[in-house]
């Protein structure tokens, strides 16, 4: 109420009703948070109310571009999996190799159209069973996946059930500086909360799914994300319920480490948010939603949107340093008793509901990393690029970080405008200090966060992280006898007394020890790098060449089914829990510095700005020494004054 009745006055309209509205609606955005989160009792039945095992089921695995040896081990991982009956593999892809794993596998392939993005037509058509269990190529599920959701089928209405998903993965470009992946707070509170009303969001892998429920809603040929939503929001208009228990992790997703990748993926976000909102179908132009699900599916696409309220935010604050106009007017009391306090108090209370997974400054990170998908997700479709396209100019982070360093490019320009004018030129409007010191605290505030995203201001080296399982298998390398120190499904690490040569080719022999015995494996492979230890001797970087499927299977179940199993908590019994455990070795990705000198000199330069603006163009003087006297003319030279100077004032 105060900001509407009594900051506005003398003020530029087109200015201060602009930022008004962005404070509206990331106080409604907060607010549907808020609303979402609040603890209530599930609106489902499920428990312990079911009698007898559940019935089999068909699994779905849903394979796009992901590596060989990523497929292989969901697949390997499913044989674990109680009450499965067939195992269905969607190929979006169409390759070769892929019906090769399925025929492996002995389950049933099935290659979907080239123009269909997201293969639920051909999944559906395939499955045979009432329910099915839905995984994306590379995740890895837990045993116990089914067992654990067919709880939510108690209640008849429940069309899909979303299993909790974690990503175990240390580092990725799904990580911000602080080491935290970015989708941890939809996963493990927004979407179970949720879905204790009955209103989550299918996010796809790790779900248990009603078949004749899926089937209802229509399907076009956008990508998965894009369409799961909408079928998401589809069902809820037919009154269906979608559920999410959480607490138990039920599936480990694949860490990905593509930067396209993670933009394409954020891009698809918002623009499934947008169409759920704003769509046709979507919430705020269909009829067919109640109240609650109105207010799950507004506050599920507040993060996803929120690069564009961010845009605009980041567009006033430039102008109004340019013009400079203020946006609102407001005392020093005001602002600390009531406008400062309203947003902290609103970050400290979604983290406290949130169990601290949305932390103080998370939304303002994920507002600004998300700035260029969000307007990018504005077009009808995004251009495909090959993953790892090499970058003209070898920015920070040049694919889902772009919207960043334009932010952080074009905030250093109005910071250095804003400098020249206010101590030479003085072409830009003039601004009380105290507003102006605000707006400046304002843009670095913005400013620091988008380095800090950009891992330029921690100096933070930028890394590509490869999962490895520390191991400690004898082995034999040519005719040399080494020891393998850590191990993946595409090379090992080995350590030998005597060194080898860069690019030659020889025969590693091992034996490799699983939960399912000890496969004994000879792989020819490539030494990729030889570098000497303090102790005198050698340690060899190999890659594997071509593997067979009994050695593949087996590196798949050592290097990536076993460690995850023992990170979920859910080793089978006979395997140690402690046998093998995973690590991210550090390998230092060859890439120019040019582009991170540039934004640091660009940063400087708007710190520069930022001082001469921040200082007083004038200061106080000491007092003058000269002093004014005045008087009348009554004399010149001793003689009277003539009459017409008498009375002349000096």
């Amino acid at each position: 109420m105060w900001r509407v009745g009594f900051s506005l006055h003398d003020t530029d309209l087109w200015l201060s009703l602009p930022v008004l509205a962005v404070e509206v609606v990331g106080f409604l955005g907060a607010a549907a948070l808020t609303w979402a989160l609040w603890p209530v009792p599930a609106t489902y039945r499920a428990g312990n109310d079911a009698t007898g095992a559940p019935a089999l089921l068909d699994a779905v695995v849903l394979v796009d571009q992901q590596p060989d040896h990523e497929v292989r081990a969901t697949l390997l991982a499913l044989r674990a999996v109680e009450h499965v009956a067939q195992v269905v593999l969607v190929d979006l892809s169409a390759r070769p190799e892929m019906a090769a794993l399925a025929n492996h596998f002995h389950a049933v392939y099935a290659a979907s159209d080239p123009a269909d993005r997201n293969g639920v037509r051909v999944m559906l058509a395939t499955v045979r069973t009432p329910q099915f269990v839905l995984l994306e190529a590379g995740d890895v599920p837990t045993g116990d996946i089914v067992d654990r959701l067919v709880a939510g089928f108690d209640d008849p209405q429940v069309a899909v059930v979303q299993g909790l998903g974690v990503s175990l993965a240390e580092d990725s470009a799904e990580h911000g500086p602080n080491g935290r992946h970015e989708l941890v707070f939809e996963r493990s509170s927004l979407n179970p909360a949720l879905g204790r009303r009955g209103h989550a969001v299918w996010l796809g892998s790790g779900s248990l799914v009603r078949t004749d429920a899926a089937r209802e809603p229509m399907v076009g040929n956008d990508v998965g994300l894009e369409t799961l939503w909408q079928m998401s929001a589809d069902l809820m208009a037919s009154g269906w319920k979608i559920v999410a228990p959480g607490g138990v992790a039920v599936v480990a997703h694949r860490g990905v480490d593509a930067e396209q990748a993670v933009s394409q993926d954020r891009v698809q976000r918002a623009r499934a948010a947008r169409r759920m909102v704003f769509g046709p179908r979507g919430v705020l132009r269909s009829g067919s939603f109640s109240a609650g699900q109105r207010l799950s599916l507004l506050a599920w696409s507040v993060r996803p949107l929120s690069g564009l309220r961010r845009v605009v935010f980041l567009t006033l604050l430039g102008g109004a340093l340019l013009a400079g106009s203020v946006p609102f007017h407001a005392s020093a009391l005001a602002l600390v008793v009531a406008w400062l306090p309203a947003f902290v108090y609103t970050s400290l209370g979604l983290a406290l509901l949130s169990g601290w997974s949305l932390r103080p400054g998370d939304r303002a990170r994920w507002s600004l990393h998300s700035m260029g998908a969000a307007c990018q997700s504005l077009r009808s479709t995004v251009a495909a690029h090959p993953v790892g396209r090499a970058p003209i100019v070898a920015l920070p982070a040049p694919q889902y970080g772009a919207g960043l360093v334009i932010a952080v490019v074009g905030l250093s320009a109005t910071l250095v405008l804003r400098g020249v004018s206010d101590r030479f030129t003085h072409t830009l409007g003039a601004m009380p200090q105290s507003a102006l010191m605000a707006l400046l605290i304002v843009t670095l505030w913005a400013l620091a966060l988008s380095l800090d995203l950009l891992r330029v201001l921690a100096r933070r080296r930028q890394l590509r992280r490869s999962v490895r399982v520390v191991s400690s298998l004898a082995a034999t390398l040519g005719e040399r006898a080494v020891s393998i120190v850590d191990l993946t499904p595409l090379g090992a690490g080995l350590i030998s007394q005597t060194g080898v040569e860069l690019s030659e080719r020889l025969l590693l022999d091992s034996a490799i020890p699983t939960r399912t015995g000890v496969t004994t494996v000879r792989v020819a492979c490539i030494v990729r790098n030889v570098s000497p230890l303090a102790d005198g001797d050698y340690r060899i970087g190999v890659e594997f060449g071509d593997t067979s499927d009994a050695t593949a299977d087996a590196l798949a179940e050592y290097c990536t089914i076993e460690p995850t199993w023992a990170r979920l908590g859910t080793v089978p019994s006979s395997v140690t829990a402690d046998s093998t455990h995973m690590v991210y070795v550090d390998e230092p990705e060859s890439e120019r510095a040019t582009g991170k000198v540039a934004v640091r000199l660009v940063s400087l330069l708007a710190l520069v700005g930022a001082v001469a603006s921040s200082v007083p163009t004038t200061a106080d003087a000491s007092p003058s020494l000269e002093h004014r006297l005045s008087g009348v003319v009554i004399a010149v030279d001793g003689q009277p004054a003539s009459v017409d100077t008498v009375g002349d004032t000096v």
